[in-house]
C-alpha cells in the first residue's frame, strides 16, 4: 500500500520517457520494442496466441537480433 501526498511519479520516477516505443514484426510475432544502444529490446509481446508467451526468445527485456 502507498499513503502519502507526495505523488508517486515523484517517489519513484520512472526512465520509460526517455524511450520510444515501436512494434515490429519479430519471425511473424508482433512485439512491442525500443532502441537502446543499436539493438532493440522488447517491451511487450503482442499476440492472441498463448504458445507466443512461452517462447523465450520473445520474453520482454530479451534483444533481438536484427
Amino acid at each position: 500500500m502507498y499513503y502519502s501526498i507526495i505523488p508517486y511519479e515523484q517517489l519513484y520516477p520512472t526512465t520509460e520517457d526517455e524511450y520510444k516505443y515501436e512494434e515490429l514484426n519479430y519471425n511473424g510475432n508482433t512485439v512491442q520494442v525500443y532502441k537502446k544502444d543499436d539493438k532493440y529490446i522488447i517491451k511487450r509481446v503482442i499476440s492472441t496466441d498463448l504458445k507466443v508467451y512461452l517462447n523465450k526468445e520473445l520474453s520482454p527485456g530479451s534483444e533481438l537480433k536484427m
